[in-house]
């Protein structure tokens, strides 16, 4: 009887034989399995469960499996060893180590088979100490030296960064075959130890793909992107196939090099082989047409995809948010919307920046009202983002309140409201904000203390905004950054305390940049005080010669009280030096759309109805007013 189970079993579940009494696969469902089971319980066959759970392993049906393993009083050490490599294939590392782990404490006999996959999980679960545990059961059991095992462990202590210990494993190889240096190689590539990587590389008497993706990787990870790409053409010269992983390499290189050509290059080798339909390759290559400023290849690249997974939709989008192009990201987030793709947390963040940027009202309120709407505020990143967006936006109230419903808040929480109070007007709002922070024992960053010194300056609090700045690295251990410095300058100007302000920027221990300088020039071109403005203005032309602003301001500083020499020496001064001055513009938003306008511009569809508009409203309007109008539109 015992036999007609065991063939049952092996008809339903490994598959049903054939003409000649072979076994061909088939799909087996639950309740088929199920029916196999009632079959062996009823008919009380105790010793064909484990034979039973062994299938339901080659099944990858760990979670009945278990609840039978639960059951049985002894099991078998190899239903414990199956089990721990059974998981780990399934990257359920957790309950792979826990399974070894349980194996180890009953006694069981550990059989060499589990060692490479409890090891494997080990890695993915980043356990240093635990891997090292198992290290040490291996070695007391002799199954340490096999290939397999010293191999995994050489992998283990490589991506964990313990890699003296990778490479004593590897030492102790007697015959090193090309896994253990490709291993080796990754290590050294993830430890920026390109030398030591290159000298494994150079050594080796064969070498696959990976051998040259690793050591390509190595040289794109320290930042020597000419030597990666070298080693690509060397590559190709040695007659090697490239494959999926090393053009993400290239692409990455042509990435963070800005280097468009070498990346149509590669789009070309793409294109050659067809692997574009590899959704990561495809991904690689649209980011890299967004990092090298070229949003409408991007775009093609995109269009182009037959499967697009939420890392293609978030690059794209991405893409158009980096390269200034709001509202063609916002109108793919719509389409996304529409196919019913769920967008992921990251996404909505960055939609949310983008409506931040651009500063809609309109927009800013119907994404925000989706994102509440569909629960993605309840994740704390997504919430930050949100009262950020409404806080540009200008609705602070709103942002009050999405922080007020928070239920846990962090650091950028806090920021994002503190921020949003202080450059919304509300300054005494956000300091007391920060007070309230404190109270939770959250460390305030860098962060916080712009947004407090923005505010101290929005209400002309020097004296705190000193105290602020002071405490920064007093009590918070927390080195000023330039932007605080700003901050403090522009304190000082709003109060007219102009002296103060220089005599902080020369005692910076960093070199002011143009904004502090900007920040003292205006200042000192409101109070009046000429010789102040002259020598911040040549510090200006210094750093920023290309910048028409800073002639036009010292040239008007000039004129208006009466050096008309000076004012015209400035402006021969631009001239010579082909500086051009920038057209200023005014924009609105109308229906869901932003709309610029620059002087005397004709470039909008609607232009002559426009004017027309004007001119009706001037002709309707008094003396006085139409005169304004006169004189602001010649200017």
């Amino acid at each position: 009887m015992d036999s007609q189970i065991k063939h049952a079993i092996v008809v339903k579940v490994m598959g049903r034989t054939g003409s000649r009494g072979q076994v061909t696969h088939v799909r087996i469902s639950i309740s088929q399995l199920k029916q196999v089971h009632a079959r062996i319980i009823t008919n009380h066959h105790q010793s064909l469960k484990p034979i039973f759970v062994e299938w339901l392993l080659n099944l990858s049906c760990t979670g009945y499996a278990r609840k039978m393993f639960d059951k049985m009083p002894l099991p078998s050490p190899t239903l414990y060893n199956m089990f721990v490599a059974a998981y780990s294939k399934q990257s359920l590392n957790k309950e792979a180590v826990d399974m070894f782990v349980l194996m180890h404490s009953k006694n069981a006999q550990i059989f060499g088979f589990s060692v490479p996959p409890v090891v494997k999980s080990c890695s993915g679960l980043m356990a240093v100490e635990l891997g090292k545990q198992v290290h040490s059961v291996a070695v007391q059991s002799g199954l340490d030296y096999n290939v397999f095992s010293q191999t995994a462990f050489m992998d283990f202590y490589a991506k964990t960064g313990v890699i003296g210990c990778a490479r004593l494993i590897f030492d102790g190889i007697k015959e090193k075959d090309v896994v253990s240096y490709n291993c080796l190689i990754s290590g050294y590539a993830k430890s920026s130890n390109v030398l030591a990587a290159r000298g494994l590389f150079d050594e080796m008497s064969e070498r696959t793909i990976v051998s040259w993706n690793s050591i390509m990787a190595s040289y794109a990870h320290v930042g020597d992107h000419h030597e990666a790409m070298r080693l690509f053409e060397r590559m190709l010269a040695e007659r090697f196939e490239p494959n999926g992983y090393t053009f993400v390499i290239l692409l990455s290189v042509c990435s963070k090099i800005g280097d468009l050509d070498m990346g149509l290059r590669v789009k070309k080798f793409i294109d050659e082989r067809n692997m574009f339909q590899d959704m990561i390759v495809a991904t690689a290559l649209l980011e890299m047409f967004v990092k090298c400023g070229d949003a409408d290849k991007a775009r093609e690249v995109f269009d182009r995809m037959e499967k697009k997974d939420i890392v293609a939709w978030g690059a794209m989008m991405a893409g158009y948010a980096q390269n200034g192009r709001l509202s063609e990201a916002l109108e793919l987030f719509e389409c996304m919307k529409q196919q019913k793709i769920k967008p992921s947390n990251v996404i909505i963040s960055s939609v949310l920046t983008v409506c931040g940027q651009l500063g809609s009202i309109e927009t800013g309120e119907r994404i925000g009202s989706y994102v509440e709407s569909e629960g993605y505020d309840s994740n704390i990143y997504v919430a930050s983002s949100l009262i950020n967006m409404y806080s540009r936006c200008g609705n602070i109230k709103k942002a009050l309140q999405v922080f007020d419903n928070m239920p846990e808040k962090d650091i950028v929480s806090w920021n994002s409201i503190v921020t949003g109070l202080a450059f919304n007007g509300h300054a005494m709002d956000a300091l007391n904000m920060f007070q309230e922070m404190k109270k939770t024992n959250v460390e305030p960053n860098d962060i916080t203390f712009v947004a407090l010194l923005t505010a101290c300056t929005h209400v002309g609090h020097v004296d705190s905004g000193l105290e602020y700045y002071n405490s920064m690295l007093s009590i918070h251990g927390i080195a000023p950054k330039m932007e605080h410095c700003s901050c403090i300058v522009d304190l000082f100007c709003r109060c007219g305390r102009l002296k103060e302000a220089y005599q902080f920027i020369c005692q910076m221990k960093m070199e002011p940049n143009v904004v502090i300088w900007g920040a003292l020039l205006s200042a000192s071109r409101t109070h009046g005080n000429t010789d102040l403005v002259e020598l911040v203005a040549r510090k200006l032309q210094a750093l920023e010669p290309e910048n028409s602003g800073n002639y036009v301001l010292l040239s008007n500083i000039y004129a208006n009280s009466g050096r008309w020499q000076d004012a015209v020496k400035v402006r021969h001064l631009m001239q010579d030096k082909k500086v051009q001055k920038t057209a200023a513009y005014s924009w609105i938003e109308f229906e869901n759309e932003m709309h610029r306008f620059l002087v005397s511009d004709s470039s909008h569809p609607n232009s002559d109805e426009i004017y027309s508009t004007v001119e009706v409203l001037t002709l309707h309007s008094g003396p006085d007013e139409s005169d304004m109008y006169n004189s602001e539109f010649s200017l």
